[in-house]
């Protein structure tokens, strides 16, 4: 009961950051207040909780010795989870989005490939926090004694509310979210709901086989790509399914970029954004839709922010099953 009415407040706190941030944005944007600092104070809340993640996973000699067991299951988490979306999404798009590879209705005419040029998605965060994750690991390895690794726990929490907080207000700022949505129909709110069944689905299949089991194995691939937020959620539940679920994100963001391109050429141009997952509102948009076409943009961006709304709702939900 207690870890229960613990997690349902912790969720409440998360939704609340998210939505004083997002309320603050607006009225930011509304009277035309410029926030130039938002994206560097965010940039420094990551680093912050990755850092301190880093050493926690280093200063735990448990997490250390598993680290080729824990590579080996996230990269088939990350395979299952990138292959069950695409096949989801793909079949939601032929039939019951009805729409063509090329993201516009079936039997729309001209049938020209509109393949954009190809894009190139701004990586050098991926790659500061996988230097980051890292450095954190060696300091809680080598350097931090005991008595202070205690404290990371308190710095996780802070630095997650920080880091929900500014994202609602970056959300709040666009001011474009709900119009957009509304421009492309109810029916895009699907997409990043075929990614969820997907994923699951794939990876609880894996989860028989891998070590972790089906529940965890499901919540290390619940953070659909967020890898600063997945394995913070999951750090006081296990230390090893966090790393799991790190290490997961980290390579279905790398590998959506190299496969995304691939996709809309071989497969279809709404598929690519199942690929993504959370990240296609920000770091893999300019991916998909240089690969793809403007109109995807939209659905995109709002499986993106949908997704990314869903990880703390759904982590928190999956840990507390009882099983």
């Amino acid at each position: 009961m207690s870890t229960t009415i613990g997690t349902l407040t912790s969720l409440a706190i998360y939704v609340a950051l998210v939505a004083v941030g997002a309320v603050i944005g607006s009225q930011c944007s509304k009277r035309g207040v410029a926030l130039p600092w938002l994206g560097k104070f965010q940039f420094v809340a990551l680093m912050i909780l990755i850092v301190t993640l880093g050493i926690k996973l280093g200063a735990n000699d448990e997490v250390i010795a598993s680290l080729g067991q824990i590579g080996l299951a996230a990269l088939v988490i990350t395979a299952m989870a990138m292959l069950g979306s695409l096949i989801a999404v793909y079949f939601l798009r032929r039939f019951v989005l009805k729409l063509d590879r090329y993201g516009r209705p079936a039997g729309t005419a001209g049938g020209d490939e509109e393949s954009g040029e190809a894009g190139k998605a701004d990586n050098g965060t991926t790659k500061w926090i996988v230097v980051a994750v890292l450095g954190g690991m060696l300091i809680g390895y080598f350097l931090l004694p005991d008595s202070m690794v205690g404290l990371c726990g308190t710095v996780i929490d802070f630095g997650l509310y920080l880091l929900l907080f500014l994202v609602g207000m970056d959300m709040g700022k666009q001011g474009t979210m709900l119009a957009d949505i509304k421009a492309a129909g109810f029916k895009v709110l699907l997409v990043p709901a075929a990614v969820v069944v997907g994923t699951f689905a794939f990876v609880a299949v894996a989860g028989l086989l891998l070590p972790s089991g089906v529940k965890d194995s499901v919540a290390a691939s619940a953070g659909f790509g967020w890898y600063s937020l997945a394995p913070t959620l999951l750090q006081s539940y296990s230390l090893t399914i966090s790393a799991t679920a790190f290490l997961s994100n980290v390579m279905r963001e790398i590998f959506s970029i190299i496969l995304v391109p691939v996709v809309a050429r071989k497969i279809g141009y709404v598929e690519c954004t199942a690929l993504a997952g959370a990240t296609a509102m920000d770091t893999l948009l300019p991916v998909v839709v240089g690969a793809t076409h403007e109109r995807i943009t939209i659905y995109s961006f709002v499986t993106g922010v949908i997704l990314s709304l869903a990880v703390p709702v759904l982590i928190p939900m999956i840990i507390a099953l009882p099983f």
